[in-house]
């Protein structure tokens, strides 16, 4: 804790900038991994507002705003196997912003990049459907199985020819085919 009673982790999430994008995604999502193993998405959306002109009564196109977007660990496998591009999504997360310099002639110039680091990535439900499936990592359908077992009355292991449904949570023995 520190002298103001906060955490100084709290504090340094509590000055980040959040906000939502609703936007469509311009690039395929590229998955790779850390020199640590851990996964890490990204993909660029692009945002457009919309504002109604009263003088020509029609709707008119601002400024485009493009982000890069980054996932990490589970989001990073969720995002590769559900986005596309050309797909409209919503993300929110913690705005960040890099610095890049870049060779003009003879001089070199400054160009700022605007990055979100997502907390959550979904399709834009106002403009089409989508169906959501939950995701089982294998040590939650491992701890399930057992769960589901030691419910069922076994006192240890399944039986090498006993199965669970982790839908229904019925042990089945295998047949031999």
């Amino acid at each position: 804790m520190s002298k103001s009673g906060f955490d100084q982790t709290y504090e340094v999430l509590m000055n980040d900038i959040t906000m939502t994008v609703v936007g469509n995604v311009v690039r395929e999502v590229e998955l790779r991994f850390t020199t640590g193993g851990d996964p890490v998405a990204s993909f660029r959306v692009a945002t457009t507002s919309r504002r109604f002109d009263r003088a020509s009564e029609r709707w008119v196109d601002g400024d485009t705003h493009y982000f890069t977007v980054t996932c990490w660990r589970a989001m990073a496998h969720n995002v590769s196997e559900s986005i596309e591009k050309g797909m409209p999504v919503v993300v929110t997360g913690r705005l960040r912003s890099r610095e890049v310099e870049r060779p003009c002639g003879e001089q070199k110039h400054v160009v700022r990049y605007h990055d979100i680091e997502a907390v959550a990535v979904g399709p834009d439900l106002a403009r089409g459907v989508a169906k959501f499936n939950r995701v089982k990592r294998d040590a939650v359908v491992e701890s399930e199985a057992r769960a589901l077992a030691d419910a069922a009355g076994a006192e240890a292991e399944l039986a090498a020819d006993e199965v669970v449904d982790l839908q229904t949570g019925e042990i089945t023995k295998v047949v031999a085919a």
